[in-house]
């Protein structure tokens, strides 16, 4: 399919959905519906991508701890040097005097990436953290 080409699609939602909608891209700052639209369509169709294991993806973990407990730090970058394989990049940072920020890039197939993932985040001292997974697609 050439992406230059585009294809017009007519939905019909009612007026109370339609309303909030536009409030949403007016608050994201969308020039118009296509757009907003266009988005939250890949979007969706990024996370059906995650139900193949194999599908080859990035992965952004985050999460906060406090520097001053457990040595968490030090077992963070030994599970990372355990992945080298995945990990590509990561970055601190000193949020409060007590509070740092890690942002883990890796990349890799959804299922072995995943259990790197959640295995970051369920890691003794860890504060709250997020994984945001984006599956990669070739364009052509």
């Amino acid at each position: 399919m050439n992406p230059q080409i585009m294809q017009r699609i007519s939905i019909t939602v009612d007026e109370s959905l339609a309303q909030a909608f536009d409030e949403l891209i007016a608050k994201r700052g969308y020039q118009n519906r296509s757009e907003a639209f266009r988005d939250l369509l890949k979007k969706e169709l990024a996370q059906e991508a995650l139900v193949n294991p194999s599908q080859e993806c990035v992965a952004v973990v985050s999460y906060t701890y406090d520097h001053r407990k457990a040595l968490l730090s030090k077992r963070n970058v030994d599970h990372q040097h355990e992945h080298l394989d995945m990990v590509i990049s990561s970055m601190h940072v000193h949020a409060t005097h007590d509070t740092c920020v890690e942002a883990v890039i890796a990349k890799g197939p959804y299922d072995k990436l995943k259990v790197f993932c959640e295995n970051t985040i369920a890691e003794k001292g860890v504060g709250c953290g997020e994984i945001n997974y984006l599956p990669i697609h070739e364009h052509k």
